[in-house]
């Protein structure tokens, strides 16, 4: 998949991702809150570790990594589609991969783009620019900023495309009348997929 715009929302709408680096002996994973941002062309993925944090090595000696954003997912019973005995069951998801080499960054900037980013809703925003500022430093000796611009991106809508329009409409029906959100939103996800045509 490429288009840019999709994989902005995805990033936007589910931004607590994992950070994958190569280790000797293991992959190294950590679950954060990032943000994309895109200049110009280039699109970077921004956010912060603890100095404790074996990331915080990665970060500082530039590492290859790959962050991932899993978006709406869920379970696709065979018989909700019309011949159920057809066909097997499966699972919808979309996710996006990004791909680069990390770089150390200022960790105020990158603070204050994740709180202006996550308080942007609020009716009541917590305001980082009027923390103490001996405090504020504090903070800051505590934690590795980095970015990741992106050399390489996948992103991935796996919604049923292959199936007909009878079948998808079918399977939109199942999940949008489910409990889970998070089937909700892949219902909401194969349906904007329905009407535009893909």
């Amino acid at each position: 998949m490429t288009d840019r715009a999709w994989t902005l929302r995805l990033i936007e709408r589910h931004p607590f991702g994992l950070l994958i680096t190569g280790d000797a002996e293991y992959p190294r994973v950590s679950h954060l809150p990032l943000i994309a941002e895109e200049r110009g062309t280039e699109l970077f993925v921004i956010g912060h570790v603890a100095r404790g944090n074996s990331h915080a090595q990665s970060i500082l000696t530039g590492a290859r990594a790959t962050v991932v954003f899993q978006g709406p997912h869920a379970f696709v019973s065979a018989s909700w589609y019309e011949e159920p005995y057809a066909t097997v069951p499966t699972w919808n998801y979309a996710a996006v991969h990004v791909t680069g080499d990390l770089r150390h960054t200022d960790e105020w900037r990158a603070v204050r783009l994740h709180s202006k980013k996550a308080e942007a809703a609020s009716a009541e925003p917590w305001d980082p620019d009027r923390l103490d500022a001996r405090y504020r430093d504090s903070q800051l000796r505590g934690i590795v900023a980095f970015e990741l611009r992106a050399e390489a991106i996948y992103a991935k809508a796996k919604l049923s495309q292959n199936r007909t329009e009878a079948d998808r409409e079918r399977v939109i029906a199942h999940l949008s009348a489910s409990t889970d959100q998070v089937e909700r939103e892949c219902a909401a996800a194969m349906a904007q997929g329905l009407r535009a045509g893909s």
